[in-house]
């Protein structure tokens, strides 16, 4: 396995809020509303949202039809699964927008979780992002994004300081995703880099080192 220290310079360079992706207008046109699309898109047939659009520029209206463009470009795999969380989304906005989303401690991720869980479409990968753009905060640990190329990287045993998150999976993600958090945040301070910088470079570099 390898070590990330080899790493500390690239991973301190991820360019994070720049990090976007191009949607189009097609792809989301059957599925949420005309006078939303409009908004979104202003007349133009395709997008590019990065991070800093959604942390800056995205009233809670808008923002789970944001993050949801910019984690699933393309749209969700499954075809009911966005229509179904834009269904919802009312309800959903109300979780995610908690006012003291910041001040959260530990012991209420696993009910967080729940409630977010139970609504059709959610995983982890979406569930983490929605987290992670509304900057929750659990305790001393601030929501990252996991998603399947992350969870990729551990079953892989890429890098040694993972060796315990080797187990997980979509399945059991949410259950450990505090234990996640604490790997990610305590790896960040032993390696002096931002824990969202070591979130991007597992995204792009995790899977694609020899």
């Amino acid at each position: 396995m390898k070590t990330l220290s080899s790493y500390k310079g690239l991973i301190n360079e991820m360019p994070v809020q720049e990090q976007a992706f191009v949607t189009k207008r097609i792809t989301w046109e059957k599925k949420i509303d005309t006078k939303i699309l409009d908004e979104i898109f202003v007349g133009l047939p395709e997008r590019k949202i990065s991070r800093n659009d959604i942390f800056s520029k995205c009233p809670i209206d808008l923002f789970v039809y944001l993050v949801i463009m910019w984690g699933y470009p393309r749209g969700m795999r499954g075809h009911s699964n966005d229509t179904a969380i834009f269904e919802n989304i009312n309800e959903l906005s109300e979780i995610i927008n908690l006012p003291r989303r910041g001040l959260v401690i530990e012991n209420e991720l696993e009910d967080v979780l729940q409630k977010l869980s139970d609504f059709p479409g959610l995983g982890i990968s979406t569930i983490s992002k929605l987290l992670y753009f509304r900057t929750w905060k659990f305790g001393d640990y601030d929501a990252l994004i996991l998603d399947e190329r992350i969870l990729r990287v551990f079953q892989a045993k890429v890098f040694e300081e993972f060796e315990n998150l080797q187990n997980l999976s979509r399945h059991n993600a949410l259950k450990y995703y505090l234990d996640y958090l604490k790997t990610m945040h305590r790896t960040s301070n032993q390696l002096k880099v931002s824990p969202v910088n070591l979130e991007m470079f597992l995204f792009i570099f995790g899977n694609n080192l020899k």
